[in-house]
């Protein structure tokens, strides 16, 4: 980390903790007023860990086990004290006099949750029924009575959410399409605190997240939130909030043992458990902490797609028996190699062997006929597929007078686990924690964070494959070509004496050899950067930011004000494995720096029957122009009841630190990033790169007769352009009404329109000295030069490499959502949603892949009863979607359409404060893939227990 990140930060810290004090003896102090009661409901039975709050303040108080309270209050009479607990319908109490003894409050429980009340969609408290965006919620409640294993799980069971799931523990969100498994384009904060790997700009999922006993809530946006959330929430973003100590207070902990990988092809039946501990506790009504923490293992599901991905992956699996190329999606160390293109590397290696080569280099096939592939191994023949979760966490909160509340957090998450990316990433002692201290009341809050990340000992299974196939199968296979072809044997004669050599000395190197371990380790110890498959990463992240309500200003009646403004630093440090450097000669990488400003009003008329709001936002990252994010929406409510939403919204991500600075061996290409320093490093505008799509075009028309003129003029060149945020606009019209009491229904339409849309391309380039090198006197513009980039006669790099796509790239989709409160407890809803990319052909058309990675239609349908009979409940929820195309780094293919059913039956001990649960995930065992190259997801089995102090 800079000085002066340090420097900054510790400001910032020091900054809060004056105001801190400064708010101290700001403060007034008041006449006292002393209230104490019970909070029943409406049968009588005391209801415990009722949040009881002054409206306005932070002071206030829960319920006992027995019901009782007692608060005392800085404040002379009249106020009003907000009665709430989830489940049951909130009170406004108004408060009259100095002493208030024996206050009765009896609340009644909801049936359907029309009642709730969110923040995110405005960043104000607000009724989730007038919400001027579409946004889902998930409660403590929703949490008891799901059947997923765990509540990050049944985040998809949210309306339009689609998951990415690279294994059970690593699952990516998103809404309205350009799914991916590290999803840069959706945000997930958790306490306000940006969830992401600072060197990846992705969450990972939920491995060293917030513990399920602490998630108070969870708000989810779908579509774009950039006007108040800033950079990259181009389509959704997901706010958790954690519990605090002085709301839900006592010892509450979960067991959870199950198994998994029941009838599975590569598994015997595993143990699935998991541990969750909560202890929070107040002290005087002024002073409160808590303490959690949760551990999850498993043996986890295995990716297991075994279909060639030589052309477009849509048929069946088949094996590869004597098939020369062939490669599998989830078989590693298999990629397909060129003879030419070896031959071409080992004489501008130079030596003896270069020599020797280069004498012989006409019997060495370019194109097809110099195409080979090594017999790999599949990913449960090497990688260690033990999942594991360790989350620790701590709050320390102090109420310093009744309208300022101090707090300090520090959550530390370690993980092993697999995900997909452009390989297959197995974490490996993965470990993030966040650090925040937090000044707030009810009209502002200032926060400063840091988010510190180490990837551990974390490697790409596919570079180590390939790896030791170089030395166990490739080498020979070229060297035995070699020889076969110089003792008078064809091309196809040579390329079965070449497999018959290397496959035999391959046979020491199978999974499960001393000699195959060996290599696994010492690949395993060393950097990819110096040749192994050690994935380094120690970036961290330092954000600061603050927001102003000017309701003590501005009378909200007239018009209410919000203003906010952040400032983020990035640290990257990933010792030149992932990131290039900035300072080559002292191996410095580069630093990131941007902050954010933005501003809301709103207006309500006619009785709230009518409300306007606008916002904008801009934000200046020091590599990118400043960009305005505006949104404008409105909400009319007809006969109290019927609630219809309009708005544009407009967002932008802007590239992620991989995008932007990655330097990276992938084997089948080098992945360099878009910043200017890295196109002038690597001189692909002074040493001519093409296409690698036109090269490919140019050597079929080479190998197939063509002349040289016809395959020089199939070469295209890339312009290289000034890299911009992409960049979003949407409009949005919905529906959302309670009616009856019994019935929710709330439906949407989106259409957005994408520009300077982000995506990857691939090129070639000549060089003859190596990447980045001077080339001499090779000039790729010149027919010789062209002519030996098609035919091998220089040694040339294939990169991927990320720009913007021309044009408008639009999308459109709709979603309903509806619950029904049946007689007697019971509850039935479900939500479908449809999704569609307009302008796929266009995107194709510029060489790009679409990646809408998105299905058309999906749907979820639920039936619950809390408690059907005394104390017992249940919830079966069936989810499904239709098979899609899904495109990325790693592949292409078809995900087939599949269906699942989770269901779990609960029961209550009263008397022990305890929920015993009995459920399941995916419970008829239908094998399942979400996305290319990730695991076939089967049932999770399992039976939980549940203990919480102030269970009701």
């Amino acid at each position: 980390m800079s000085n002066m990140i340090q420097r900054v930060f510790t400001l910032c810290m020091i900054l809060t903790l004056c105001v801190c004090t400064a708010s101290v003896y700001a403060s007034n102090i008041e006449d006292e007023t002393v209230i104490s009661g019970i909070v029943t409901d409406t049968e009588g039975e005391p209801l415990a860990g009722v949040n009881i709050r002054v409206d306005g303040k932070v002071i206030g108080t829960s319920t006992r086990p027995d019901g009782t309270f007692n608060l005392t209050v800085q404040q002379d009479p009249p106020f009003t004290l907000i009665v709430s607990i989830v489940g049951f319908t909130s009170q406004r109490v108004e408060i009259t006099e100095a002493v208030v003894d024996d206050l009765e409050i009896v609340l009644e429980e909801e049936t359907i949750s029309g009642g709730d009340l969110v923040v995110s969609a405005s960043r104000v408290e607000e009724s989730i029924l007038k919400s001027p965006v579409s946004i889902e919620k998930m409660d403590v409640l929703d949490i008891q009575t799901s059947a997923s294993p765990s509540f990050y799980d049944a985040i998809s069971n949210m309306q339009g959410v689609d998951f990415s799931t690279q294994s059970m523990t690593f699952k990516s969100i998103n809404t309205r399409g350009f799914g991916a498994n590290g999803n840069t384009r959706f945000v997930q904060l958790i306490d306000g605190i940006d969830n992401q790997a600072p060197g990846l700009n992705f969450s990972v999922g939920n491995i060293v997240g917030i513990s399920e006993l602490d998630l108070e809530s969870a708000e989810l946006i779908p579509g774009s939130a950039s006007a108040l959330y800033g950079p990259n929430a181009l389509n959704g973003i997901l706010l958790m909030n954690s519990k605090s100590p002085f709301e839900y207070q006592g010892l509450s902990f979960n067991i959870k043992q199950g198994v998994n990988h029941i009838d599975s092809e590569v598994e015997d039946p595993s143990l699935y458990q998991s541990y969750d501990f909560r202890y929070g506790n107040v002290v005087n009504n002024k002073f409160a902490y808590k303490v959690v923490a949760s551990y999850l293992r498993a043996q986890d599901f295995v990716a297991q797609d075994y279909r060639d991905q030589s052309g477009i992956v849509e048929r069946g699996d088949y094996p590869r028996n004597d098939r020369r190329v062939f490669n599998g999606v989830n078989i590693y160390g298999d990629d397909i190699l060129n003879l030419g293109a070896i031959a071409d590397g080992v004489i501008a290696g130079g030596g003896a062997n270069g020599a020797q080569v280069a004498a012989i280099r006409s019997l060495y096939p370019d194109g097809p006929d110099g195409n080979f592939s090594a017999p790999g191994f599949r990913e449960e023949e090497f990688v260690d597929n033990t999942t594991e979760s360790l989350k620790l966490g701590t709050a320390l909160h102090y109420r310093i007078n009744d309208n300022y509340e101090i707090l300090g957090q520090y959550n530390i998450g370690f993980g092993s686990t697999v995900y997909t990316a452009n390989d297959r990433f197995v974490l490996d002692d993965f470990n993030i924690w966040t650090a925040k201290l937090e000044l707030r009341n009810p009209n502002f809050f200032l926060r400063a964070y840091t988010t510190q990340e180490d990837a551990g000992d974390t490697y790409a299974a596919n570079t180590v494959a390939t790896r030791i196939n170089q030395i166990s199968y490739i080498t020979p296979y070229f060297q035995r070509f070699g020889q076969a072809r110089t003792q008078g044997a064809t091309v196809e004669e040579a390329h079965q004496a070449a497999d018959q050599a290397a496959t035999a000395s391959q046979q020491d190197y199978l999974p499960g050899t001393p000699a195959f371990e060996r290599a696994v380790d010492s690949l395993r110890a060393l950097s990819i950067a110096e040749g192994g498959a050690l994935f380094l990463d120690k970036s961290d992240l330092y954000h600061v930011e603050g927001m102003y309500n000017f309701s003590e200003l501005v009378d909200p009646e007239v018009v209410e004000l919000i203003a906010g403004a952040n400032y983020r630093m990035y640290d990257l440090n990933s010792e030149g494995t992932l990131f290039a450097y900035e300072d080559v000669a002292n191996e410095e990488e580069f630093d990131i720096n941007e902050w954010g400003a933005y501003l809301q009003a709103s207006k309500s008329f006619l009785d709230d029957q009518i409300n306007l709001q606008g916002s904008v936002r801009y934000d200046k990252n020091e590599y990118f122009d400043g960009q305005f994010s505006p949104r404008v929406s409105a909400t009319f409510t007809v006969a109290d009841q019927h609630n219809i939403r309009a708005s544009y919204q407009t967002g932008f991500r802007i590239p992620t630190t991989q995008d932007q600075f990655i330097n990276l061996d992938v084997v089948s290409r080098l992945l360099i990033g878009s910043n200017q320093t890295l196109v002038d490093r690597y001189r692909f505008e002074t040493n001519t790169v093409y296409t690698a799509q036109s090269v490919q075009e140019a050597q079929q028309i080479s190998n197939s007769g063509g002349s040289a003129a016809d395959a020089r003029a199939a070469l295209e060149a890339v312009e290289f352009e000034e890299f911009k945020t992409e960049k979003v606009e949407t409009y949005e019209v919905g529906y959302k009404s309670l009616l009856f009491d019994k019935l929710m229904i709330d439906a949407y339409y989106y259409y957005s329109s994408y520009t300077d849309f982000i995506a990857e391309i691939q090129f070639v380039q000549g060089v003859p000295n190596g990447p980045g090198e001077d080339p001499g006197t090779f000039d790729a513009d010149s027919d010789d030069g062209k002519d030996a980039i098609i035919n091998g006669g220089v040694v040339t790099q294939e990169y991927g490499f990320d720009v913007n796509a021309d044009g408008t790239v639009n999308s459109h989709g709709w979603g309903l959502n509806v619950d029904y409160s049946l007689p007697k407890g019971f509850k039935v809803g479900g939500n479908v949603s449809y999704n569609k990319l307009l302008d796929q052909d266009d995107l194709i058309d510029q060489g790009f892949r679409a990646s809408y990675n998105t299905p058309e239609w999906r749907y979820n349908v639920h039936l619950e009863n809390r408690e059907v009979i005394d104390n017992l409940g249940f919830n079966f929820t069936y989810r499904w979607q239709d098979a899609f195309f899904w495109e990325s780094s790693f592949g292409a293919g078809v995900i087939p359409a599949y269906g699942t059913l989770d269901a779990q039956f609960s029961y209550k001990l009263n008397q022990y404060n305890t929920i015993l649960k009995l459920g399941g995930s995916n419970v008829l065992n239908e094998r399942y893939t979400t996305s290319f190259g990730n695991p076939r997801m089967g049932a999770i089995y399992y039976f939980s227990v549940t203990f919480d102090q102030f269970l009701n």
